[in-house]
């Protein structure tokens, strides 16, 4: 898994490539714990070159959404192949997590005021 960073304006982007597994999760984690830290208020995951995604690297992604979102931060998703979209559909991300073609939609939606953070609501589960 390799990992390019760069940013437009204030939009941080992750271009990622490989495979998002049980080895990588832990460090994509760990990057995404610093954006974290500094509050950004939006991250945009380039997925265009990513080939697999097991559930650790979908609990990874889920997570920095909650916890972006308690601060107002947003994240969303761009380049998904026809796989990982599916995947993101059975799991039903694809309703709650901003998807877009490429990277320049996805900025300009921020930039709009399009894009919403995740609501705390969103996590709760309800009592058994």
């Amino acid at each position: 898994m390799r990992l390019r960073e760069s940013a437009l304006g204030n939009v941080a982007i992750f271009a990622l490539e490989g495979e998002i597994d049980l080895h990588y999760a832990p460090v994509l984690r760990a990057l995404f714990k610093t954006k974290l830290a500094i509050r950004a208020p939006a991250l945009v995951l380039d997925l265009s070159k990513v080939t697999y995604i097991d559930s650790t690297g979908l609990a990874a992604i889920i997570e920095y959404f909650r916890d972006s979102g308690e601060y107002g931060g947003v994240l969303c998703l761009v380049g998904l192949n026809n796989q990982l979209k599916s995947i993101f559909e059975i799991v039903r991300l694809d309703e709650t997590i901003s998807i877009f073609t490429t990277q320049d939609e996805a900025v300009e939606a921020f930039k709009r005021g399009e894009l919403s953070p995740a609501s705390s609501d969103m996590f709760k589960r309800p009592a058994a």
